[in-house]
């Protein structure tokens, strides 16, 4: 433990320069398929309404981020189940709340990227004042794109057309006029009136080569899944080096995370270990199905894993409050600028959370791991 503890140390130092100018970012998910688990009694819908409440209360108490992933057909119970828009959860969301980051994911193949950039500029500039940004996906899902009459791609040309859409995004928020003509999209005399300033944050989702090539060229936050330390420190290394040494520019990186803190530890490995007995094994069974094997962040496909949809059980933010926060000084030590927290029961756990975790993590001391 010594030596691995020393080697985190040294990646600290390098990824961040100044340990006591670095802190800890936290945000939570929106539930738009509903309960963020794939278990028996899990509830498969929420209302728009919820979800807005949900991001009012992240906002008082003092989350720095509401990400909302976009979907159209429910990611994790199924197709037969309803979905929250995005958009329309984004637009709520950014006219209740005053100081949370309001985060929208974006999929090629659903939406021009013309329209988006003009959602994302007006969601900047007339609704967040602000505090809009937008996340790409190059998506993972073959049912979902054909069933909304998109052409699935390989996973090397879902990238290639995410990056025209990217590039049309930011040409329409900073030129005037912009023209462009790519493999996938041709514009011609794009305008956009309401050009938004600053630019909205840019997320890029993924793990694979040209996902973390693709952030580190245009990004502020590669969004990545979460794994061991070991694993993550890794992925974290080689995506801000690359950002830094190759193309002279830094890189946040944010990981999705499903965190269960308790009174004690034992309590919260028994909610896990409850959790575990009522895994959902055929809902879990038809996405393990359903997965492009291509996604690199959805390779690793055992229940333990994929029993919440973004691989966060992983990241073994279980415990009561201290275990917790030395578990995220070490992420924070790996140079994790930002975690995406899930909870089995959102509405109930995220003040629980920030009162017990975030709020102690916030005042000042050593990063010294424990």
């Amino acid at each position: 433990m010594a030596n691995y503890s020393k080697s985190i140390d040294l990646l600290f130092l390098n990824n961040s320069g100044n340990s006591s100018t670095v802190t800890l970012q936290f945000g939570i998910w929106s539930p738009v398929c509903g309960d963020w688990l794939r278990t028996i009694n899990s509830q498969a819908n929420f209302s728009p309404h919820s979800l807005i409440d949900l991001a009012v209360q992240a906002d008082q108490l003092g989350y720095d981020f509401y990400y909302i992933p976009e979907h159209f057909l429910n990611a994790v119970h199924g197709p037969e189940y309803d979905i929250v828009d995005a958009w329309i959860t984004a637009i709520a969301a950014s006219f209740k709340t005053e100081k949370i980051k309001i985060v929208t994911a974006t999929q090629p193949g659903f939406k021009l990227p013309a329209v988006v950039a003009k959602l994302a500029a007006d969601l900047q500039t007339q609704l967040s004042q602000g505090r809009f940004g937008l996340s790409g996906i190059a998506g993972w899902w073959k049912l979902e794109a054909e069933a909304y009459g998109d052409i699935w791609l390989l996973h090397g040309d879902r990238y290639t057309r995410l990056e025209e859409y990217l590039d049309i995004i930011i040409g329409l928020w900073t030129e005037e006029r912009f023209d462009y003509t790519g493999r996938y999209y041709t514009l011609t005399q794009g305008h956009l009136p309401n050009r938004p300033h600053p630019l909205p944050l840019m997320f890029i989702a993924g793990e694979s080569d040209r996902a973390i090539d693709l952030a580190a060229r245009k990004a502020d936050y590669l969004f990545i899944n979460a794994d061991s330390l070991e694993k993550t420190a890794s992925l974290v290394q080689k995506a801000k080096q690359l950002a830094r040494d190759q193309y002279h520019r830094s890189l946040q990186v944010a990981m999705s995370a499903f965190a269960i803190v308790d009174e004690t530890t034992a309590q919260a490995e028994a909610r896990l270990e409850r959790i575990y007995r009522t895994a959902d094994r055929a809902q879990i069974g038809y996405f393990q199905k359903q997965i492009d094997p291509t996604v690199v962040a959805h390779n690793k496909l055992t229940i333990d894993q994929t029993i919440e949809a973004n691989l966060g059980l992983s990241a073994q933010l279980i415990g009561d409050p201290d275990q917790i926060s030395n578990r995220l000084k070490q992420f924070e030590a790996i140079g994790v600028d930002l975690l995406m927290l899930k909870f089995e029961s959102m509405q109930d756990e995220i003040g629980y959370f920030h009162e017990t975790v975030i709020s102690k993590y916030h005042q000042p001391q050593s990063l010294a791991l424990l």
